[in-house]
């Protein structure tokens, strides 16, 4: 188990579409903090926590979809299963 771990780490470390969901989630975390920080209505960090939230949620369910998605086309899913079973 150990095995397929890292071996799927190594796989998601060369993966482009990994990367490009980690900035794409810094980069709006970081827009979230600065239009917040400038707007001039009071700042409520729930709302903020909400927003953020709702982002990084929306970003993980297409990032998810998409990698086991790949995953199930590449037949990789189907040879971790019967390596496993035996």
């Amino acid at each position: 188990m150990i095995k397929l771990l890292r071996a799927n780490f190594f796989r998601l470390k060369k993966d482009f579409v990994f990367w490009l969901f980690i900035f794409i989630t810094i980069g709006s975390t970081i827009f979230i903090l600065v239009q917040n920080f400038f707007s001039n209505t009071e700042k409520v960090l729930d709302g903020f926590i909400n927003e953020l939230i709702m982002i990084i949620g929306i970003l993980i369910a297409i990032f998810v979809s998409i990698f086991v998605g790949k995953e199930y086309s590449q037949g990789i899913i189907r040879n971790k299963l019967i390596v496993r079973a035996y």
